[in-house]
């Protein structure tokens, strides 16, 4: 009979000890849920605030700005917010790590644009996109994204290349003459793709090399190109300067 109670004693302890370890671990993973929780809310709001920041400065013609708050954007992404998320459950706030990389890469070729449009070296704005390439996770997106910044490549070649020959009074006519040819077939390929920002550049080098090498026939090209951006795509501030550029 002592024995009897000696193992009821025993298997008493040890059933007190499993409902201790239980609330412990119980009280531990709420803890550890909680400040998941908490960590996970503050870097959602930081996300938010920076995701936004970065648009306003982009629409302050501030791309540098822009730029940084996305790279920073991109490092909010943790476990404790996979965690505050799932807990939440708002589709509204599902912001992904391929959209901020996508939104980076597209401000790197707006801005390596811009610099292409007062015809300008892109070099600096082309080495940050092609960087990020890698960082786009689905495979067309990437492809698509790739061709976009393999054509702003080119362009930004064809911009260095008048740079340099508009300083040689002696340029061979052959010279310029398969610069512009390059450009129109690159140009040619842009249009299959609808890359209105290589249609611009290509309309901007156009006017840029038939006034500096006198040849008419590449501004009246110019003209028709503009005609028909303009048609597909409406009008904006670069074609209302391109059109102010062929009228000068």
């Amino acid at each position: 009979m002592m024995n009897n109670f000696n193992c009821r004693n025993r298997f008493g302890k040890t059933a007190v000890t499993i409902v201790v370890l239980v609330v412990l671990i119980g009280v531990a993973f709420g803890a550890s849920l909680g400040y998941s929780y908490s960590v996970g809310k503050e870097q959602q709001e930081t996300q938010d605030r920076l995701w936004s920041q970065a648009f306003v400065y982009f629409s302050q013609k501030q791309p540098e700005a822009a730029y940084l708050k996305l790279i920073e954007c991109r490092s909010t992404f943790s476990d404790c917010l996979n965690i505050y998320r799932k807990i939440v459950a708002t589709e509204s706030i599902r912001l992904t790590k391929s959209q901020i990389n996508e939104a980076i890469i597209l401000i790197c070729q707006s801005e390596a644009y811009d610099n292409l449009f007062k015809l300008e070296s892109a070099d600096a704005w082309i080495s940050k996109a092609k960087l990020e390439i890698e960082n786009i996770e689905d495979g067309e997106t990437r492809f698509e994204l790739a061709n976009f910044i393999s054509r702003c490549e080119a362009a930004n070649r064809f911009c260095n290349s008048y740079r340099e020959y508009i300083k040689d009074p002696n340029l061979p006519e052959e010279k310029y003459k398969e610069l512009v040819k390059n450009s129109l077939k690159v140009g040619s390929e842009a249009a299959s793709s609808k890359d209105y920002d290589y249609a611009i550049f290509e309309i901007r080098f156009l006017i840029a090399c038939g006034k500096s090498f006198e040849e008419p026939i590449l501004v009246e090209e110019a003209a028709q190109q503009l005609v028909d951006v303009t048609d597909n795509y409406g009008e904006d501030e670069k074609t209302s300067l391109l059109w102010s550029l062929l009228t000068n």
